[in-house]
């Protein structure tokens, strides 16, 4: 018995996502509200960073404050970059490839002075990283 190639069976299946994409578009949102909470600390408590690390308030060339603004602007692009993740934009898979590893150097800077949140924080961007970059068995050709 033959069938029909009208029947339902016979059409293609639409692209599966993975659910790993899905995962690290959610913690690529956590991961920026983290930031926006690291930059604003630094940028309006200006004693809650050097009160720990009293070297002249530098870190590697910018002060607290600087480091603020940047970690308040990687969260914001974090945050767009997240719903682009959620949507199924391969750019801004790539855009939060970028990001999340930035941030995840970035995080080494405030080490010395909270290094749970750093680790945690650190932890967070690295599987946002794998999240966008793994393979997902069912799913074959879907990478980055």
């Amino acid at each position: 018995m033959q069938r029909q190639a009208s029947e339902p069976d016979d059409l293609v299946p639409p692209m599966e996502r993975s659910h790993w994409v899905a995962f690290a578009g959610i913690l690529l949102m956590v991961s920026a509200l983290f930031n926006l909470l690291t930059g604003f600390v630094a940028i309006f408590n200006h004693g809650y960073y050097s009160k720990v690390y009293s070297q002249g308030n530098r870190l590697l060339i910018l002060n607290y404050t600087a480091w603020g603004w940047i970690f308040v602007a990687i969260g914001i692009v974090m945050a767009v970059l997240s719903l682009g993740v959620l949507v199924g934009s391969r750019g801004a898979r790539l855009g939060a490839i970028g990001l999340a590893a930035f941030s995840l150097i970035a995080q080494m800077i405030f080490l010395p002075v909270y290094p749970w949140w750093s680790v945690f924080t650190m932890l967070v961007s690295l599987l946002v990283i794998y999240g966008l970059l793994a393979e997902p068995k069912h799913v074959h050709g879907a990478r980055v």
